[in-house]
């Protein structure tokens, strides 16, 4: 009996002593996820803002004349349907997710990423997208690797687009 009454009292003290290993994996394996999808919606808003040119430059458009403001902007929001940027000056950023399990502002579950697109252009023919995304916090004032990491909660991409067909 007292072997078993002694077991019994490792037992609990190993299985006490595991689950603050075990909350802790939890905690920062959701963390990880969130910085993967955070990571490619943050790319996602820089493809978008890509296939508006192309389409631009498919319909022998100018690359950023149709479906662009006309001067730089900080809070844009295109959307896996968009034809044109939209809501530059838009107040919310929330991503929803909808019944087709796309990220988008209009319908659909409302969740902890939020998205925004600045446009700055550099010449009438490059345009710099820099597209970040949040998550449980909000949007930093100047984004750079020091600003905008997964301790702050922030993802983002930078890329520099010109037209191909020249």
């Amino acid at each position: 009996m007292i072997e078993a009454m002694f077991a019994t009292t490792v037992m609990v003290f190993g299985i006490v002593a595991i689950i603050p290993l075990v909350t802790f994996s939890l905690k920062e394996a959701t963390a990880s996820r969130d910085q993967v999808i955070a990571g490619m919606l943050a790319q996602e808003g820089a493809e978008l803002v890509q296939n508006l040119r192309d389409n631009n430059l498919v319909k022998s458009k100018d690359a950023f004349q149709d479906n662009f403001p006309s001067s730089d902007k900080d809070n844009c929001r295109v959307d896996y349907k968009s034809t044109d940027t939209k809501d530059c000056d838009a107040a919310s950023m929330a991503l929803r997710l909808n019944s087709e399990k796309y990220y988008e502002y209009g319908s659909g579950d409302e969740t902890k990423f939020q998205r925004k697109i600045k446009l700055d252009f550099i010449t009438a023919e490059k345009l710099e997208v820099i597209s970040v995304v949040v998550w449980g916090g909000s949007f930093p004032g100047s984004i750079t690797d020091n600003t905008c990491n997964t301790l702050s909660r922030c993802a983002f991409t930078k890329t520099i687009l010109v037209p191909w067909n020249k």
